[in-house]
């Protein structure tokens, strides 16, 4: 079928979470078009498949929707491990045509070079690079992920941030390096600190406090405050959530468009969202009434109490 409906199948099908046991020593594995050498030494989740599939179908849909030509794109790995992410992108996804895989580690450099010979990727002339038969480059590099993103300013159309923990020091050299309307697929396991089970761990990380009386909506909390941590990164520049994932309970997954914002926009998310413009739009002032506010030190709920009203505000008066 279409690319749109596997990527429907993929989200609506059956989560394969619960799949392979714990690799303890170095084996082959295939993932998608991928061929691996599975190393105890190098990160591979293998739990989180699911999400990576999602990723790619999610970037065959922008090529498509783009009308992005053959081997047109740039995809960014930053913190590449094994190298999975970036060897399924230019493998299964055909407008993809240079994927960068970084990580900052010995062996997880040598264990992607090892992944893209047994994909099929041929060493180059130039340095560090590999080729397929089917017209993809591969670019494997060592160096610190923000310093990467850095130096190439405006250079992806995609960047692609796995890091184990929290994402927010990322973000805002990844959104420099995208082209104007290019993915930015983020994605962070704090999520305990994001529900803010943690004390002021969010507050630290991702410059917000989540409500504690709302437990049972930290997932979706979590998203909204992943999302506004984007914002603030983006520095002007519009984003547009796509896919909003909570895999597993810990695992939040946000992919977004990074473009210009339209010339007046208050905001990055107003200047994508119609809806969230109006939301910004100046308020009528309030009723100028008289209360007392009640906070609980348990769990941080607030509750107002409006003892009179000293009178209505009518619009124009």
């Amino acid at each position: 079928g279409s690319t749109r409906s596997r990527l429907r199948d993929t989200v609506q099908g059956p989560a394969r979470l619960s799949a392979q046991p714990k690799t303890t020593i170095a084996q082959e594995a295939q993932e998608g078009a991928a061929n691996l050498s599975v190393r105890a030494s190098v990160f591979f989740n293998e739990k989180q498949r699911l999400q990576r599939d999602l990723t790619a179908l999610a970037l065959a849909v922008y090529a498509e929707t783009t009308g992005a030509p053959p081997r047109s794109l740039a995809v960014l790995d930053a913190l590449a491990a094994s190298g999975v992410r970036g060897l399924r992108y230019a493998l299964e996804v055909p407008a993809v045509g240079t994927a960068v895989l970084n990580d900052a580690s010995d062996e997880a450099v040598a264990a992607m070079r090892e992944n893209a010979r047994l994909s099929g990727f041929a060493a180059a002339r130039e340095r560090g690079s590999y080729l397929h038969a089917g017209g993809a480059r591969l670019e494997v590099s060592q160096g610190d992920a923000v310093a990467l993103m850095r130096a190439r300013r405006r250079h992806f159309d995609a960047v692609d941030l796995d890091p184990y923990g929290c994402v927010a020091e990322l973000l805002p050299a990844a959104v420099e390096s995208l082209r104007d309307g290019g993915l930015l697929c983020a994605s962070c396991t704090d999520l305990g600190a994001l529900s803010g089970r943690y004390g002021d761990g969010c507050a630290r990380r991702y410059g917000a406090d989540p409500l504690r009386a709302a437990q049972k909506q930290a997932p979706e909390l979590a998203l909204r405050l992943l999302l506004g941590c984007v914002s603030r990164a983006a520095k002007g520049r519009a984003v547009r959530p796509l896919i909003c994932v909570v895999f597993s309970d810990f695992f939040v997954r946000v992919i977004a468009a990074v473009g210009e914002a339209p010339t007046g926009a208050s905001s990055p998310l107003a200047a994508a969202s119609p809806l969230a413009a109006a939301a910004e739009s100046p308020p009528l002032p309030p009723p100028a009434l008289a209360g007392q506010v009640s906070y609980c030190v348990s769990c941080g709920t607030l509750e107002a109490q409006w003892l009179a009203g000293r009178g209505v505000h009518r619009q124009g008066a």
